[in-house]
């Protein structure tokens, strides 16, 4: 790893969770080539299939405190 890439990271590594989100989210769509139209609709497609799934009773529904502790659970070291 080039110096300027280990100084990048470790200024990265100190920003709060929310600013990190939003220096990898930038990241990831500079190396994307989906147009944002193209991103707005496969999101679209996304929400489509997801409420018919709500709406055929396929969905799997959980309340949002259990949510949250499986997403932790998945994510503790």
């Amino acid at each position: 790893m080039s110096w300027p890439v280990e100084k990048i990271l470790e200024e990265a590594l100190k920003l709060d969770t929310k600013d990190r989100a939003l220096v990898i989210a930038e990241l990831s769509r500079a190396e994307s080539s989906a147009t944002e139209q193209e991103v707005d609709a496969a999101w679209g497609d996304d929400i489509t299939r997801r409420l018919r799934s709500i709406e055929e009773g396929t969905a799997e529904i959980v309340d949002g405190h259990e949510a949250s502790q499986r997403i932790r659970a998945e994510h503790e070291p």
